[in-house]
């Protein structure tokens, strides 16, 4: 088919890419001059939403890589700059260039009776083309979320998050900062630095989640299949609607459970011996590396950027995520804000923290609904970004919710013949290897080697239910999925590229890598259409993961636990 990509970021390259191994015509339109997305930065883009100076990815580059382009080495966190190097990369490697337009804009989608014309405007003249599907891979950061009632009378300067390259225009003044997200934990740790005063305004807890755990891993080493199955499907009552290893089968089920459970005790053991070998002879001990994966020392221990993992810090997280979840529930159900760098700020007195939310705003004097006040220079909002323009034309998405969606991805109304790639945000994970499936079962689904299920619209509806339930603390993000995990694990079993039951009962060492080991993306090009055989074993091993034993161990004896008195949170 002939088929229309808008958007040649992270989410649009690696559909590109999906389409092109179908074998389909891709005609790629970007608005920038180059690709890369908010990871290109230029000199002309003053006002635009772009990733600022100083990031560092949240998740690990091990997840945040392609499939079919692996990341090779140890767990760690990307610059801003990398990430992009890392995205020209990938696009040179494939020659994806070749099918992207550039410095064209796609302004309107119009639905004829069985094509769709889309309008591009590019150097100043707009023309219309032809297709036979689309895929809007555009992104949700488009139109910054500036309408806060409560602010309307503020008359210093008020800046949008998406505008934030760095603090120097913050040296010296009182700012407030409202709402935390990744990117404004990182925001409120810089202004705090420079500010004459700096305070964050939030309304509720989302749930802290570190990038480093002891100074030496990555906190992503924790992504683990059976901890996210044995949250979201055993720990509840809710119905699970997700495909995964075992299918529908209850025989099928129980033979895999009964096998993660033996294998789990010998994964201990196992796990337990190597401790013991380690302490007997210490010259078998890994060494402790100097640098941790943030890039600083990794003595003393850190938890983040800048963030040691000492008790005053370490107490305050615990504290934060007690008041996410007032009920002590064990499965999160807020969005997780994978980032701890503020917290030294807090504790340490360079930013103060009022919970109440901003009740009412007078000249610089902004009153806050615990009755306190300041006056200030600047607002800095981290309030996030609309819906409005989650539809282009005759693509609409009903109530601009992404779950009305099959998957999160594929209009139900068009015959899987129109997408919209990478609108999702795992609560943990990333969003690339998230667009990447998506890509892979659209361009399937265009190929015909992929059917639609007649019953979407209730499918839709079953898992839209059950992702509202295990995020009912963040009702107003609808991109936001519990888990990766099962997400990306129901698409690989429709695309083809889940490794087979029967082929992990038969290598118990691929089992325990899977069920146990840290979740590697790696696993979805193993089998299936485009896999990559004998090399995505070998990523998938290349990991020494020493969390297996613990995680093993925990999995083992909370399935061998009746439901009736398991434990109501592990926090």
């Amino acid at each position: 088919m002939k088929v229309c990509v808008v958007g040649a970021g992270p989410c649009g390259l690696t559909t590109v890419k999906q389409l092109l191994d179908e074998g389909h015509d891709v005609v790629c339109y970007d608005k920038n001059a180059d690709v890369g997305g908010i990871w290109l930065r230029d000199e002309d883009d003053d006002g635009k939403m772009k990733a600022y100076d100083n990031l560092h990815l949240t998740i690990s580059m091990k997840l945040m890589a392609y499939s079919d382009h692996p990341f090779a080495g140890d767990r760690v966190f990307y610059t801003r700059k990398q990430y992009f190097d890392y995205l020209r990369e990938y696009s040179d490697r494939f020659r994806l260039s070749e099918s992207i337009r550039f410095d064209s804009e796609v302004t309107n989608i119009e639905r004829r009776s069985s094509s769709w014309t889309v309008t591009v405007r590019s150097g100043g003249v707009e023309f219309a083309e032809e297709f036979d599907a689309v895929a809007v891979c555009s992104g949700p950061f488009k139109t910054p979320n500036r309408n806060i009632r409560e602010l309307e009378g503020f008359t210093g300067e008020v800046v949008h998050s998406s505008e934030y390259r760095n603090n120097e225009r913050f040296r010296g003044k009182r700012v407030l900062v409202v709402g935390l997200a990744e990117s404004g934990a990182d925001i409120v740790r810089e202004i705090g630095d420079v500010a004459e005063a700096c305070t964050l305004s939030i309304r509720s807890y989302n749930y802290i989640l570190p990038r480093v755990f002891n100074g030496t891993r990555t906190t992503d080493h924790g992504t683990v299949r059976s901890h996210h199955h044995e949250m979201l499907r055993r720990a509840t009552d809710q119905p699970f609607p997700f495909d995964t290893f075992w299918g529908r089968s209850r025989v099928a089920k129980a033979a895999f459970l009964a096998t993660s459970v033996v294998l789990g005790v010998v994964t201990t053991a196992l796990g337990a011996l190597r401790v013991l070998r380690d302490r007997l002879i210490p010259s078998m001990r890994p060494a402790r590396p100097a640098v941790g994966p943030m890039g600083e020392p990794a003595d003393p221990p850190k938890l983040d950027i800048g963030t040691v993992h000492n008790d005053a810090n370490w107490q305050f997280i615990r504290d934060w995520n007690r008041k996410s979840h007032p009920d002590g529930s064990w499965t999160q159900k807020t969005i997780f804000c994978k980032n701890a760098s503020f917290v030294p700020g807090i504790v340490e007195g360079r930013v103060q923290l009022n919970d109440a939310g901003i009740d009412k705003a007078e000249g610089a004097l902004v009153t806050f609904k615990d009755a306190a006040t300041a006056e200030f220079d600047t607002v800095v909002l981290c309030t996030g970004f609309s819906t409005d323009e989650l539809s282009i034309g005759d693509l609409q998405v009903k109530e601009g919710n992404v779950r009305n969606l099959y998957k999160h991805f594929l209009h139900p109304e068009h015959q899987g013949t129109a997408a919209f790639i990478g609108f999702v945000r795992p609560f943990s994970g990333g969003i690339p290897i998230v667009a990447e499936m998506q890509a892979r079962y659209f361009a399937r689904v265009l190929s015909g080697a992929l059917t639609l299920p007649r019953n979407i619209d209730e499918i839709i509806g079953r898992e839209k239910e059950w992702e509202e339930h295990f995020t009912e603390l963040s009702p107003r993000h609808t991109e936001s999925i519990p888990s990766q995990v099962i997400y990306l694990d129901s698409l690989a079993k429709e695309i083809g590229c889940l490794v087979p039951m029967r082929k992990m009962m038969l290598n118990p060492k691929l089992f325990i890598q899977l069920w146990f080991g840290s979740f590697n993306q790696a696993g979805y090009r193993i089998v299936g259409p485009h896999n990559m055989g004998a090399a995505a074993v070998d990523d998938l091993f290349s990991e020494f993961v020493d969390n297996r034993r613990e995680m093993a161990l925990r999995m083992s004896l909370l399935q061998l636990m009746p439901s009736s008195v398991h434990p109501k949170h592990m926090m």
